[in-house]
């Protein structure tokens, strides 16, 4: 389905264009006389140009010596520019009207048309982007709880974590606007796992995974996720498809900088 963004993009890509060529066609209207016009005659293996004055039909023009060719270029870019400028106001408005109609949301409009009462036993085929995202992070679930003496690390807009590494993880995808649960539960095989954050793949309605492997310098905790990662694989969760993950160590921490670059290129990905 044609999505309200790409429309509002297309748009202001025309809009562009259109205000430039407006620009272009008052610049080059001063270079030549009033209704100014280029008349083209085939000559030999090439052509020949003849300025006409609009609305003298009986005259044929001037004829333009081939030293000042580029006043033939100057009319001939006027009224390509003019047939262009009337072209992009013509898909402007197109495109106008149909990012109204979507912004009115047909599937919505027609479950609207219907008592409560009935309106509960239907299903509603197409669900809006912004909608369903208000649905996937509002969803209820039970998350890992904390046990009472381990440390206190809060985001910025107040979600409790488990580590520092995970504030800037959490931090950067809400600068981004990258909509995400964390610990949300996920069965795998006969376990459930609790992956660090779940993020939601617009573009395709389906959710992707983030490890955050933190004390890779342990041993056992370096088993330990290994092991999981083989869980998540044959499940057919694999890294660049379905699930990121990132590692640290004492000597090698989370590097902000590259975070960050990463979530930037991510977030075009999964299509916001």
């Amino acid at each position: 389905m044609i999505q309200e963004k790409d429309i509002i993009c297309e748009i202001q890509f025309y809009k562009k264009y259109l205000n430039k060529i407006e620009s272009e066609i008052n610049l080059l209207k001063k270079q030549v006389p009033n209704e100014a016009a280029l008349r083209a005659t085939r000559h030999g293996r090439g052509y020949q140009y003849f300025l006409r004055i609009k609305g003298n039909r009986t005259n044929n023009g001037t004829y333009i010596k081939k030293d000042n060719i580029e006043f033939a270029r100057k009319l001939a870019q006027i009224e390509y520019d003019l047939y262009l400028q009337n072209t992009l106001k013509e898909l402007v408005d197109m495109l106008e009207n149909i990012k109204t109609l979507i912004e009115n949301n047909p599937f919505q409009n027609a479950a609207d048309k219907m008592t409560i009462s009935k309106r509960v036993l239907v299903t509603v085929p197409y669900i809006s982007d912004d909608s369903y995202v208000f649905a996937w992070v509002n969803q209820e679930y039970e998350g890992l709880q904390f046990k009472e003496d381990y440390p206190e690390y809060f985001t910025r807009r107040g979600l409790r974590v488990r580590s520092k590494s995970e504030v800037i993880i959490a931090d950067i995808l809400d600068e981004f606007n990258i909509p995400f649960l964390y610990e949300k539960p996920l069965k795998l095989g006969d376990d459930i796992v609790h992956p660090d954050f779940t993020l939601l793949n617009m573009k395709e309605r389906k959710e992707i995974y983030w490890e955050h492997f933190g004390i890779m310098d342990d041993i056992e905790y370096r088993n330990n996720a290994l092991l999981k990662i083989r869980k998540y694989e044959l499940e057919g969760i694999f890294q660049y498809d379905s699930i990121i993950y990132s590692f640290e160590s004492g000597r090698n921490p989370l590097n902000t900088k590259s975070v960050r670059k990463m979530i930037s290129m991510l977030r075009e990905k999964l299509g916001y």
